[in-house]
């Protein structure tokens, strides 16, 4: 019986000692402690041989538990070997973000040579794909060109979308912390602002013909759920994540009535006490026991069709 662990960022897996305490911490506040730890971390001698350390430890966790199958986010590119190695079916992820065309151009590129390298490696149903990362850190034109990859290409593609409250102020009013972020991070240019919300934007790009795995989406309307159940997208639902960043709760209800594909994730130890998805499973059966039946939920531990 498979064990799907969608959603995850094993090169995080240093970052326990920033996961929030129960109490919580703003998505805001928390992504942005985490970029600038990160970034000095890149400063150092042996950030790769970290990394790689980072990695190990967290397939670990994973076998231990009994995972079959993963869905991992590579900024670095340093999970992918170990990944193909380790017997995991699934899909590791190829970031790319960039607010400035040239970083943008640059990570593109990037993925795209880890891509035509590793692809022909794929094994034991493991499978390599693309992340945009997400609307506030990516160029609509980025969006566009690795949807249109993934699409010509069958890669699998990834999106975090409408994961935290401060998203749709950014997407539909350019304001928030999110839009804010870009400064605090000392760039003086502004973040491209759609002026629409998550959902529509990215459809009106063309991006979700590529059915991507749409991870989070806790601030999601009715209408914006009907968009996503015509386009053929999936979701990854990471209950613990979403409570720890004060991002609120998945109207996991209504994506079942409108046979969205959901399966669970726990996010990178970074925002989440464990990589065992099992207890991410019984958090979703306690956050929505008004809602949706333990039974249903519990499901979607083997629901690998989201990694496709």
């Amino acid at each position: 019986m498979p064990l799907v662990n969608c959603h995850t960022h094993l090169e995080l897996s240093w970052a326990g000692y920033l996961c929030p305490p129960a109490g919580g911490m703003p998505f805001s506040e928390w992504i942005y402690k985490l970029v600038m730890t990160n970034r000095d971390r890149r400063e150092t001698a042996d950030f790769e041989a970290q990394t790689i350390r980072a990695v190990e430890a967290g397939i670990e966790q994973l076998l231990a538990v009994g995972t079959t199958h993963v869905g991992d986010i590579t900024n670095s590119g340093l999970s992918i070997e170990p990944l193909l190695d380790s017997g995991l079916a699934g899909v590791v992820y190829i970031e790319v973000l960039g607010l400035v065309e040239e970083v943008a151009d640059f990570m593109w590129r990037r993925a795209r040579q880890m891509l035509d390298t590793y692809r022909r490696y794929e094994r034991n149903g493991l499978r390599i794909g693309l992340s945009a990362h997400a609307i506030y850190s990516t160029l609509p034109q980025t969006f566009e060109t690795v949807a249109n990859f993934c699409l010509k290409e069958d890669v699998p593609l990834c999106i975090h979308l409408s994961e935290s409250p401060f998203e749709r102020p950014f997407a539909e009013q350019g304001v928030g912390p999110l839009y804010e972020m870009p400064r605090r991070f000392g760039s003086e240019i502004p973040p491209y602002v759609p002026h629409k919300s998550p959902v529509k934007y990215l459809e009106d790009l063309g991006v979700l013909e590529a059915k991507p795995l749409l991870v989070h989406m806790v601030d999601v309307t009715d209408e914006e759920l009907d968009i996503v159940a015509r386009s053929g997208a999936k979701v990854a639902h990471c209950p613990r994540s979403n409570q720890l960043l004060q991002c609120g709760r998945m109207p996991l209800e209504k994506m079942l009535t409108r046979g969205i594909p959901v399966a669970l994730g726990t996010d990178s130890l970074g925002s989440s006490p464990s990589l065992d998805v099992r207890e991410e499973a019984e958090t979703a059966v306690s956050l929505h026991a008004d809602y949706v039946p333990a039974h249903i939920i519990r499901k979607m531990l083997e629901n690998t069709a989201v990694l496709s």
